[in-house]
């Protein structure tokens, strides 16, 4: 958002960019007597828009033990060798793919509880500062913070039922 006076727009995060894979495949079949010329239309398909969906379609690139599920972005190709009546023997693609994940996926992956805002907790029987600063911010040693904010001095003597505020960090 450009604000008058500033010599660049401030920078604020609304959500991060999707992965990109890029891949570069190199098709031959030389060796066994054979075209690419259906290797191609495979890879080419993986660009075309799904009439159904209006989208290109959602494809996975595995190799070993690793996978990446995206949608084909761009797809270049060079043709290198061909045979004498035409058919094209190698090929080299140049492929990127941007991750896709669907909103069911994307929701079940989001963590809805943020450090970022302050509320009250009551504190429960058996329950240490240290358990309730792990609780809310993932580190047990935050629990001063907590302290800070409610004035303990000693906290382990802290009866329970004590409303605290746990600020945000």
């Amino acid at each position: 958002m450009p604000v008058p006076g500033l010599q660049m727009p401030i920078l604020q995060y609304i959500r991060g960019e999707s992965d990109v894979l890029h891949l570069e495949l190199f098709l031959d079949r030389t060796d066994q007597g054979l075209d690419v010329e259906a290797d191609i239309a495979a890879l080419e398909s993986f660009i075309q828009i799904d009439s159904s969906l209006h989208a290109p379609p959602v494809v996975e690139f595995a190799w070993g033990k690793f996978s990446f599920t995206g949608v084909v972005t761009s797809l270049r190709q060079k043709m290198t060798l061909f045979s004498e009546d035409g058919r094209t023997l190698r090929a080299r693609f140049a492929m990127s793919l941007k991750s896709y994940k669907s909103a069911q996926v994307q929701l079940r992956e989001l963590k809805l509880s943020s450090p970022d805002r302050s509320h009250v907790r009551v504190l429960r029987e058996g329950e240490t500062l240290a358990h309730i600063a792990y609780q809310a911010y993932g580190d047990p040693r935050m629990w001063r913070s907590i302290a800070l904010a409610n004035s303990i001095d000693r906290p382990r003597f802290i009866k329970p039922g004590t409303p605290l505020l746990v600020p945000a960090i």
